[in-house]
């Protein structure tokens, strides 16, 4: 037999066979952790032995047969007679018995008695043979005795009574080292390369079993940087938790402590948790250690903690990882790791368990692999809270966590609370917590009852927006009169215009967590209203961001505000692109939020003229009542859009009344939100009753909320369609400088077009016609086809441009590129001068530069580009 990598021991042993042949006694005692070549190193000794002619007796101890007298010396009798009784014979025959044997055999000639897993051998046959060991010392007898380091055998001083014997001699196997690995993976027939015996060694710390393992389930792993990771339940896996087994009682309750523990062990806690004392758990972690089963306080691999684990029994499993949360909250450790043990066990009845989970959902950290993380905390301490107020304020802890995953399950769980408060047993302070969740939710007249309810205001129950919305009284002009309600605030919170750099610094400088989402939200819609352009920059962000967090509602609600986004800056294509992703995040975790997303998608068919697209999406049905929530306003507007579209103009203006008069009952009235007014008036124009329509349009002028550019643009351009022909133009001219600033394409491409209409009339055909093709093209370019085709030139499709190069472009001043924008857009060079605040005479001297520049000789040959450009863009 080959015995690698054991030059001294072979040396050792070859100098205690040659004495015993020369008629010396000699006392080996091999020692090694399990699975370091104990019983590998005996039968090399028995070969040995055998091939020099010694007769040879060989047994293991059987731990089974540990309490069973004279076991182990009946079964080295049995190498002298061939058989085991079947009748044990006396204690003292069995002695005295195996001692004559021994003595006959030794005096036929040299003897070599091999002992394996001596820590397993019971007393009587032990202590028997320690005497015969010391009354045989002149006797040509050769004892090796094998048995796993750490062990105790009681009683017996074993390691003084060896070293009474003159010819004793320790062997220790130790485990091997790199150089010995690569060997015996040579010896294996498995060439490893030299950068994987580095991990192969670290794999498996030496230990020869556990390298044969990994070297059996793993091919030559030649091109892969590395060794490959272990099977699990493979052969590695197995011999690890054998190894461990062997290792003894303590040793097996330390390894399963450090497997619970995982990276949060050390050996304070590993100990405690194990319930071992001091000493014990040294003993036991060296004999692990001298294994090659542990580095520091870890076990070497988690294929090696689920091995481990694998040898308890589910209920031990869950015990001990209860136990191992106690320690970690003992230890102060991060809630964190307290809640992940509590996880693991299943179960928390405690006060210090039900707050840790709590503690750990408000500090755990996004994690793709388990973005459930929180919530999943806070159902486990729902589930085991004892105290009925505590267990509602876990509820609304995990409504606040649960919006990011299913919007739908964040909004049934607050049902409950609700239903609470109503009875008397939500304190103010939840109150006040779940009004704030209600009006983020939308739900603003349920927020405004909790609100009441916390005040001793007892409010009857609210009667929801029907299902099926219908305008059931007639046109009101009147503009609110009832202030802002503090849950209505929640919602509307939006900062005003020359709040967006504030709305920037916020969302460059906090990082997204469940605590900043809210706040975050806010900022953006304030882009979303006053500058969608920069809003467009930071959902596709903050998307970015959330998509690898593996958070469906939250990747819906930025898909939402994309989407919107790009719909106010007149991009269609990609309004129906985010819409379409967001209502695909929500799919079948929506609820009424579902709306939000699927109002933009109904707008933008609407607008490209996809109306029979659009009417699949007018009536979706979705569980509750979902024209509860504020997401129900902008539905019924996208609703009406279609209807009015469609040549329905009574059937939208009853959409567009039903949506105002539920945003004046939620107190959210806000044009820049809704403007249900300037939409009624369309409709009311089609139906022939502008008077009604002018009332309309003159209330929007009037709120002062109606400041923002978009609302004042297409407020000013509705405007214009019942007023006199003369002021007609005025009204459009500034209708297209508020829209123009704001870079509504589309809202702009309509108000250019009537203003081209308002010129025509006055007789200025040809000013009517460098508009109206500007209209056109932007209806084109926004792919908005029923408006490109409704305000088709007269005179046919704008002409072929020659194609303007960028570096043609590129070479005009700042002064000749805003100059060469408001030439595009239709103005004329003394409005122009007005415009900039210089001469006419300069105008045209700056036209002259960029025609010779762009190589063209007229003002309609201009870029299409520059017609869109605002000041802004033109270097202003």
């Amino acid at each position: 037999m080959m015995l690698l990598h054991r030059d001294d021991e072979r040396a050792r042993l070859d100098k205690a066979l040659r004495a015993c042949s020369d008629g010396t006694a000699q006392l080996v005692l091999v020692e090694g952790a399990p699975g370091c070549g104990k019983t590998r190193f005996l039968q090399y000794a028995a070969d040995l032995a055998a091939g020099r002619g010694l007769t040879v007796l060989r047994a293991a101890a059987d731990p089974g047969a540990r309490r069973e007298d004279h076991a182990l010396l009946r079964r080295l009798a049995a190498c002298l007679t061939g058989d085991l009784p079947r009748t044990p014979p006396a204690p003292d025959e069995t002695a005295a018995g195996f001692a004559a044997l021994l003595r006959t055999a030794c005096a036929n000639g040299p003897v070599l008695l091999c002992v394996d897993d001596l820590q397993h051998a019971d007393r009587a046959s032990l202590a028997e043979l320690l005497r015969l060991t010391h009354t045989l010392h002149e006797a040509p007898l050769l004892t090796v005795l094998a048995q796993s380091p750490y062990h105790r055998t009681d009683g017996f001083g074993l390691h003084t009574e060896l070293l009474r014997h003159q010819g004793f001699v320790r062997i220790p196997l130790g485990r091997l080292d790199a150089a010995g690995t690569a060997e015996l993976a040579r010896f294996w027939g498995t060439p490893v390369p030299d950068d994987a015996i580095t991990s192969l060694h670290a794999l498996s710390g030496g230990n020869p079993l556990l390298i044969r393992a990994l070297l059996a389930e793993t091919d030559t792993p030649a091109g892969r940087p590395g060794w490959p990771e272990p099977e699990p339940g493979g052969p590695f896996t197995e011999a690890f938790a054998t190894c461990v087994q062997r290792c003894g009682p303590a040793a097996r309750r330390l390894a399963a402590a450090l497997a619970v523990l995982g990276p949060q062990a050390d050996a304070q806690r590993a100990a405690r948790l194990a319930r071992l004392g001091t000493d014990a758990a040294a003993r036991a972690g060296n004999a692990l250690d001298a294994a090659g089963l542990v580095t520091g306080a870890r076990l070497r691999h988690p294929a090696a903690e689920s091995a481990v684990l694998g040898m308890l029994s589910s209920e031990q499993r869950r015990s001990m990882h209860r136990n191992a949360a106690r320690v970690l909250h003992h230890a102060l450790a991060e809630p964190v790791l307290v809640a992940g043990q509590l996880l693991a066990a299943g179960t928390a009845t405690h006060t210090w368990e039900i707050q840790a989970l709590r503690d750990a959902a408000r500090q755990e950290p996004f994690s793709p692999a388990d973005p459930d993380g929180a919530p999943t905390f806070l159902r486990l301490a729902r589930s085991g809270c004892p105290d009925e107020p505590t267990r509602l304020r876990i509820t609304l802890q995990l409504a606040a966590h649960t919006w990011r995953l299913h919007p739908a399950a964040a909004h049934h769980l607050l049902d409950e609370p609700q239903t609470a408060l109503r009875a008397g047993q939500l304190s103010c302070a939840d109150a006040g917590w779940l009004a704030r969740l209600l009006a983020a939710q939308g739900r603003i007249e349920e927020a405004d009852e909790v609100l009441a309810r916390a005040a001793g205001d007892v409010r009857p129950p609210r009667d929801s927006v029907p299902s099926r919305p219908h305008a059931q009284c007639p046109v009101t002009h009147e503009r609110p009169t009832a202030p802002v309600t503090r849950a209505a605030a929640l919602w509307l919170s939006v900062g005003a215009r020359e709040d967006v750099p504030a709305a920037e610094r916020l969302l460059s400088d906090t990082p997204l967590t469940p605590a900043t989402y809210e706040s975050l939200a806010r900022a953006l819609r304030t882009l979303v209203q006053h500058r969608p352009q920069r809003a467009v920059t930071w959902c596709g962000r903050l998307g970015e961001e959330v998509s690898a967090r593996n958070a469906p509602g939250w990747q819906a609600a930025f898909a939402t505000a994309h989407a919107e986004s790009l719909l106010r800056l007149g991009d269609l294509a990609g309004a129906r692109r985010e819409a379409t992703g967001a209502l695909e995040h929500l799919a079948g975790r929506g609820g009424p939020f579902l709306l939000a997303p699927l109002a933009l998608l109904v707008q933008a068919l609407t607008e490209q003229g996809e109306y029979a697209t659009a009417a699949l999406h007018l009536h979706p049905t979705l569980p509750g009542e979902p024209y509860s929530t504020v997401h129900a306003l902008a539905f019924l507007r996208a609703r009406g859009r279609h209807h009015l579209a469609t040549g329905r103009p009574q059937a939208a203006l009853e959409e567009f009344l039903e949506a105002g008069r539920a945003a004046g009952r939620w107190a959210t009235d806000q044009p820049e939100l809704l403007p249900w007014r300037t939409d009624a008036a369309e409709a009311l124009l089609l139906l022939g009753r502008p008077g009604e329509a002018q009332a309309l349009v003159a209330d929007q002028l009037a709120l002062p909320a109606a400041t923002g550019a978009r609302v004042r643009g297409v407020t000013l351009r509705l405007s214009a369609a019942t007023a006199e022909p003369r002021r007609r133009v005025e009204l459009l001219g500034n209708a297209v400088d508020e829209l123009r600033d704001y870079g509504d394409r589309l809202e702009l491409a309509r108000a250019l077009a009537d203003l081209g209409s308002a010129l025509r009339l006055n007789g200025e055909g040809a000013r009517a016609g460098t508009i109206t093709r500007r209209a056109w093209q932007l209806a084109g370019d926004c792919g908005a086809v029923p408006l490109r085709e409704r305000i088709r030139p007269v005179d046919g499709p704008e002409r072929a441009e020659r194609p303007v190069r960028s570096r043609d472009a590129a070479r005009l001043s700042g002064s000749e590129e805003r100059v060469a924008a408001l030439a595009a857009q239709g103005h004329t060079n003394r409005e122009i001068a007005v415009k900039l605040f210089v001469s006419p005479s300069t105008v045209e001297r700056h036209l002259t530069c960029v025609y010779r520049k762009l190589g063209i000789s007229r003002r309609q040959d201009l870029p299409s580009d520059l017609r869109t450009r605002t000041f802004e863009q033109a270097g202003h």
